[in-house]
């Protein structure tokens, strides 16, 4: 997301957006803790094929992706965040 798409909103919707995001990066979350319990299963269960180790390497890039989402997004959340606490601060100022 550009600055440009989010720094025109007022406080309000910029809350909201966080809240949507910080619900959207909650599912990446569990998207990667999934792909860690699948993977921890099947290596339990044994990796004897070849199918085996490509759905392993599958889960493992699925749960690389998302934290990569994740952690993107949290950069810009981090930037939305700041912004609205210097708004505050300076609406608060006589």
């Amino acid at each position: 997301m550009r600055d440009s798409e989010w720094l025109g909103k007022d406080d309000t919707a910029l809350e909201e957006l966080l809240v949507g995001r910080w619900l959207y990066r909650g599912g990446m979350l569990a998207i990667m803790l999934l792909s860690a319990v699948a993977t921890t299963y099947l290596g339990i269960r044994g990796v004897a094929t070849t199918a085996d180790m490509l759905t392993i390497g599958a889960l493992l890039g699925l749960a690389a992706a998302a934290a990569v989402v994740a952690f993107v997004m949290r950069l810009t959340d981090r930037k939305i965040h700041l912004e609205l606490r210097r708004r505050k601060r300076e609406g608060s100022r006589p």
